[in-house]
C-alpha cells in the first residue's frame, strides 16, 4: 500500500528523472532508506530516455541516491558509475567526508556522529551510510553541503572532531569490508530460516522482522516469510546488518542444509 509520504517520493523522483532527460545532465533524489529505494525500484517509467543507478559512495551502502544519467553516459552499475565519477569528479553529486576525532577525545559512536549532524540541522536525505572507526568516520553526503558540514561539524558527543572532504576512490579499494565467514544449518531455505540462523533472533522474531519490511532480498523489500534463499543472495536485516548467502549444496549428518554465509555489520542505526 503507497501512503501520502510514498507519494511525495514518487513525484520527486519523477521531476529529477524528467530534470535529467529533458536537459541531458546528471541528476539524484536525496539519499534513501532501503525501503524508499526497493519502492522507487519497482517503478518503471519507460517514456525517460535515461538510466538510473542507485549510488552511495560505498560499494553495497545501505542508503543510496537514485542517479539519473543522460543517454550519453556508459554506466549502469555501481563500478562503471564509480569509474565514470573518478575520470569527471565535478559531476559527482556526492561527496565522501573524512572526520578525525582528538585523539583525547573518548570513543564515538554511529548515534554520535548522526547526533551531531543532526544538531547542524542537516537532514537525514543529505547524509548516506557512516562507516565509523577507531580514530573517526566517513560520511556520505550530498555534494552541495559538504563544504558547509566540514566548516560547522566540530562536536560529536564529548569529542572534538576535524572535518574535510576527501576523495572516495583510494577509500573503496583500500577499506572494503571482507564480512566475516560463518555457517549454519536449516531444515529449509526459507527466508525466515535464514534470518533466524544468521541473525541470531527466534523464528517468531524474524517472521515479524519479514512482515513489518524490515528484510530485503538484494535491495528488494520482501514480506513472504517462505521465500526461497539461493546461493549469492545479499539478505539486509536493517539495524542488525547484512549477509551474503555462499555455497548451500552441503548436507548435514542429521539431513540439514549446510548454509554458508559472510556477515557485515550494519553501518545504521
Amino acid at each position: 500500500m503507497i501512503n501520502s509520504e510514498d507519494k511525495i517520493l514518487i513525484a520527486k523522483y519523477e521531476d529529477k528523472l524528467r530534470q535529467c532527460s529533458e536537459n541531458s545532465m546528471i541528476t539524484c533524489t536525496g539519499f534513501l532508506n532501503m525501503h524508499e529505494r526497493s519502492l522507487l525500484s519497482s517503478l518503471h517509467l519507460s517514456e525517460f530516455d535515461t538510466k538510473t543507478v542507485f549510488y552511495g559512495i560505498f560499494e553495497d551502502a545501505e542508503r543510496t541516491a537514485a542517479v539519473f544519467l543522460p543517454y550519453y553516459i556508459e554506466a549502469n552499475d555501481f563500478s562503471s558509475l564509480t569509474e565514470y565519477f573518478r575520470e569527471n569528479p565535478d559531476e559527482n553529486p556526492l561527496a565522501l567526508i573524512g572526520v578525525e576525532k582528538d585523539r583525547f577525545s573518548p570513543a564515538l559512536s554511529h548515534r554520535d556522529y548522526l547526533g551531531a549532524l543532526m544538531a547542524l540541522g542537516i537532514k537525514r536525505d543529505i547524509t548516506g551510510d557512516i562507516s565509523v572507526s577507531e580514530n573517526g568516520c566517513r560520511i556520505a553526503v550530498l555534494s552541495h553541503m559538504a563544504e558547509f558540514i566540514c566548516e560547522n561539524l566540530e562536536k560529536a558527543g564529548r569529542g572534538t572532531l576535524k572535518a574535510k572532504i576527501i576523495s572516495p576512490y583510494e577509500l573503496l579499494q583500500d577499506e572494503k569490508p571482507l564480512g566475516t565467514a560463518d555457517s549454519f544449518t536449516v531444515s529449509s531455505l526459507r527466508l525466515d530460516s535464514v534470518v533466524k540462523n544468521a541473525f541470531g533472533v527466534s523464528r517468531n522474531d524474524a517472521c515479524r522482522a519479514i512482515e513489518s519490511g524490515l528484510v530485503y532480498i538484494n535491495d528488494t523489500e520482501c514480506l513472504k516469510c517462505d521465500k526461497k534463499i539461493v546461493c549469492g543472495d545479499k539478505i539486509v536485516f536493517r539495524r542488525k546488518g547484512r549477509i551474503i548467502v555462499g555455497d548451500c549444496s552441503g548436507v548435514s549428518k542429521k539431513g540439514r542444509i549446510i548454509v554458508n554465509v559472510r556477515k557485515f555489520t550494519s553501518k545504521q542505526m
